[in-house]
């Protein structure tokens, strides 16, 4: 691995596969109120439909992230669970239209969580950019894309920790734990 190009970048399909059952299992989601999107090292995009059940096991995830890299989908056939296209992350942001959009690293500005979903909560579909890679940095590509880089700790946190505190501090701003209960 240390002789390819970016190594720190790649080789960590475990690490997208807790995120995402973080993100997918979260209220938030169940509310229809998150689009999750997943961008490769390799310029693709695997959109994951918001009614996905992914595998828990992560040797059944890998073979799904196979089957889609073989087969541009998961199912090949019917309602798509995760679709994947070739694509950059500015040409995703083009497609979405993003209207505020946060990178959370460590070499950005100091913030806590609740101050920068406070912030998000008042746009209409805003982003947020979490890193899926074992070590380093967003690209400054990457980092272009943000209206704000934001660190939330000083020491680096885990992917899957940064997901679901985002997506429960977003969840809090609006009331969707209370919401939720009074059903």
């Amino acid at each position: 691995m240390k002789k390819i190009e970016q190594s720190l970048k790649r080789g960590r399909p475990d690490i997208v596969h807790f995120a995402l059952l973080e993100a997918l299992g979260s209220p938030l989601n169940r509310e229809g109120l998150l689009q999750v999107y997943v961008h490769t090292l390799t310029d693709h995009v695997i959109t994951v439909n918001p009614n996905a059940r992914l595998p828990r096991n992560y040797s059944r995830f890998v073979g799904l992230m196979e089957q889609l890299f073989e087969f541009g989908g998961v199912p090949p056939i019917g309602t798509a669970l995760l679709t994947l296209r070739h694509q950059t992350l500015g040409q995703l942001f083009q497609e979405i239209k993003p209207s505020y959009t946060v990178a959370f690293s460590r070499i950005g500005k100091p913030k806590t969580l609740e101050e920068t979903v406070s912030e998000l909560s008042k746009r209409k579909k805003p982003a947020v950019l979490v890193g899926g890679f074992p070590q380093g940095h967003f690209s400054e590509n990457t980092l272009k894309l943000a209206d704000e880089v934001v660190c939330l700790d000083y020491d680096t946190l885990e992917t899957w920790s940064v997901t679901s505190r985002i997506i429960y501090e977003y969840e809090r701003t609006l009331s969707l734990p209370e919401k939720r209960l009074r059903r």
